[in-house]
């Protein structure tokens, strides 16, 4: 009797993913989960940059035209696009790896139609933003604070409206980066440093959800 139900389980879950209703989260997806927890910790390598910067005394000697910090800066752009690129690329491979589990990660990286009008939502809100603070004379230090917190609330609004809840890495430290720039003394040098262990939070919330959502599959499916 088990394996008609298993079977016809199976068979809904097919027509569900084909009709788009709802991700088909199988047993399959449990392996290919647990291969990607940890692919969340590269974010901690622009979070490592920023913190030497922040760290290492201030040099003003120009190299190339640009001083270190710039150059810091061009480099951790440089390392978040990449890292960006190779982590979506890694998840979306056509390596074996379920259809659903591959349009589940597109569908969290925005790398769908909804995902691409989410993400221009996002942008003229910080533009926006942006004038609004231009417009009433508020400084950088409080607009740049403001930002994250526009960002993280928007994240954090997002992932409890559709319940995706790896969408919490990204809301979570952005508001405590936010918070803490309101909180704490207006330094550049503490502003590289705390942008740096926002990137680490990032990073950690991500592996951390990752094994909570692989934990709370392999119980589902135990009990199944």
């Amino acid at each position: 009797m088990k394996p008609e139900i298993d079977r016809v389980r199976d068979d809904l879950e097919t027509m569900q993913k084909a009709l788009g209703i709802a991700p088909s989260v199988g047993r399959d997806w449990i392996q290919w989960m647990k291969r990607d927890k940890w692919i969340g910790l590269w974010w901690c390598l622009p979070g490592f940059i920023l913190m030497a910067a922040g760290l290492l005394p201030p040099n003003h000697t120009r190299y190339l035209g640009f001083v270190p910090d710039q150059w810091a800066g061009f480099l951790v752009s440089a390392v978040i696009l990449c890292v960006g690129l190779a982590q979506m690329r890694k998840v979306t491979a056509d390596d074996g790896r379920p259809e659903g589990l591959i349009r589940e990660y597109k569908r969290i990286g925005g790398l769908t139609t909804e995902g691409f009008w989410f993400g221009a939502a996002m942008l003229l809100q910080v533009v926006l933003y942006g004038v609004w603070c231009r417009h009433y004379g508020i400084g950088f230090a409080p607009c740049w604070a403001g930002i994250f917190l526009v960002l993280g609330s928007s994240w954090l609004m997002t992932a409890v409206a559709s319940k995706v809840w790896t969408l919490l890495g990204w809301a979570i430290p952005l508001l405590g980066y936010g918070i803490s720039l309101l909180l704490l003394p207006d330094h550049a040098e503490t502003s590289r440093v705390l942008s740096g262990l926002m990137f680490v939070a990032i990073a950690l919330s991500f592996s951390f959800i990752s094994v909570l959502q692989i934990r709370l599959l392999e119980r589902q499916h135990a009990a199944d």
